[in-house]
């Protein structure tokens, strides 16, 4: 048993991502070229400007399931371990990551309900027992969700 999907925001998107890396690297060039701060402000500013530009250029999301754990990683930033024996409801549903989370990426929305959606359509929504409910939001959701109810002994409706 095993799941390891890569989710990437829509083209669109993506390429708008990268255009901020390229404006981020242009804005850098101009810096040292016209700035007259001293060395290390100019080292300092071109990390931080090429850094942040460099993360939203190539962001994108992973899901992966093992024997224990569903793993949801926002790639280069950070991932989050959910143990499938926290898992009590895993049901298929349709996810619009504008209209229901208010954006693209791992979204904290309020009173439990996180959204990790990279891409509009089919999401696997699952509920734990401390009370958070996840919108994993990928192009296989009926395999996930077949894969985490064999795995969590949770019955399908």
């Amino acid at each position: 048993m095993h799941y390891d999907r890569t989710v990437r925001p829509p083209a669109w998107l993506d390429r708008l991502n990268r255009a901020v890396f390229v404006l981020c690297v242009s804005g850098s060039v101009a810096l040292w070229m016209a700035a007259p701060e001293p060395l290390w402000a100019r080292l300092v500013a071109t990390v931080l400007i090429v850094g942040i530009g460099g993360v939203i250029g190539w962001v994108h999301g992973r899901v992966t399931v093992d024997d224990r754990a569903l793993t949801l990683a926002v790639v280069p930033l950070f991932r989050r371990r959910i143990s499938l024996d926290r898992i009590v409801a895993v049901e298929t549903v349709h996810a619009d990551p504008v209209r229901d989370f208010g954006g693209y990426g791992y979204r904290l929305m309020g009173s439990g309900l996180v959204g990790f959606v990279f891409q509009a359509g089919p999401a696997a929504k699952l509920s734990t027992r401390y009370g958070r409910t996840y919108v994993v939001a990928t192009p296989e959701a009926d395999r996930l969700v077949e894969l985490l109810r064999g795995s969590t002994g949770i019955r399908g409706e």
